[in-house]
């Protein structure tokens, strides 16, 4: 950006911050008198720990009680006390995309889950945007072939469509993702996977998939020990990682697997902040943020994603 330009944003700077003070740490959720913010801000908690000192822990902004804002952290609630600082930053979840992600495996927060650096070159781009314009989506047109012969030969794929694959645990969901990731005629996949195990990352990655499948893809993943709200932002950050490749003009497969531990963290996060339960125990706000985040897969006038929503009962 050149000089004139910075200086131009100057007048636009906020230069003050803005602060809280923790007062009541319920369940998963913390109460904090302040900051000043809204819902999906993004806070930093400054907590003591006893063996590393000063630390500072991220926290989303997910409702307000009177003058109460209520925050839920994304790692453990561990070292968190009555008075803790609370510090707003005024922005939503950001994450860093590129072609340089191409390869990695990814946390929730769009970090390499071996704790290594993230590439250079990248841009950041908010986890949660508006679906696209629904008169500026092109039609489903072209098929996609996904490499799998029972799929292309009689249940073809639209480039830009969304199918949903329904089955319970242990019949071949995985298998059948590693398939589709290296063998798809897509420019890229990404991967999200959201609630699995532990082991079954690793397994998926190094059994799965594999070398061919993981050069061309980007895999994101929460593991089911992780607070609900990294499960819903691996699901997020995905899509924003999809988006952006979309918007390169590529032909992107995004694989979520699944959609029900998603619909499953948010009702989780529902019922910690008080929502009334309604069908089958989902909170309203399930129903809210599923059409959210899956309506922004399809086409664009760039490019398009191909999206394949892994479910099963619940």
């Amino acid at each position: 950006m050149k000089t004139a330009q910075l200086v131009e944003q100057i007048p636009n700077l906020n230069t003050f911050k803005k602060y809280g003070r923790v007062t009541r740490v319920v369940g998963l959720m913390i109460e904090s008198q302040g900051p000043e913010s809204s819902i999906g801000d993004v806070c930093k908690i400054h907590v003591q720990t006893s063996k590393n000192g000063p630390q500072v822990m991220l926290a989303e902004v997910v409702g307000f009680k009177d003058e109460i804002v209520i925050l839920m952290p994304y790692s453990s609630l561990k070292e968190i006390s009555i008075g803790c600082l609370v510090e707003g930053t005024g922005t939503p979840l950001e994450v860093k995309v590129g072609p340089e992600l191409i390869g990695q495996v990814l946390d929730a927060m769009g970090n390499p889950f071996d704790g290594q650096s993230l590439p250079k070159g990248l841009i950041s781009v908010q986890t949660e945007k508006e679906p696209p314009n629904p008169l500026h989506r092109p039609p489903i047109d072209e098929q996609l072939e996904v490499g799998v012969k029972a799929i292309d030969g009689m249940l073809t794929v639209g480039s830009g469509q969304r199918v949903g694959i329904f089955a319970g645990s242990g019949v071949g969901k995985s298998t059948l993702l590693g398939m589709i990731a290296r063998n798809t005629k897509a420019d890229i996949n990404v991967i999200a996977l959201v609630g699995e195990r532990g082991r079954e990352v690793r397994e998926f990655i190094e059994r799965d998939l594999g070398p061919e499948g993981l050069s061309r893809s980007v895999v994101v993943a929460a593991t089911s020990d992780q607070p609900a709200l990294m499960r819903i932002k691996a699901a997020f950050t995905a899509t924003a990682i999809a988006e952006y490749f979309r918007d390169q003009g590529k032909n992107v497969m995004l694989m979520m697997d699944s959609v029900t531990r998603v619909a499953m963290a948010q009702r989780e996060i529902g019922l910690a902040v008080g929502e009334p339960p309604a069908t089958r125990g989902y909170t309203p706000s399930v129903f809210a943020i599923l059409p959210s985040l899956l309506e922004r897969s399809g086409t664009n006038i760039n490019g398009t994603i191909t999206c394949l929503l892994y479910t099963s009962p619940s």
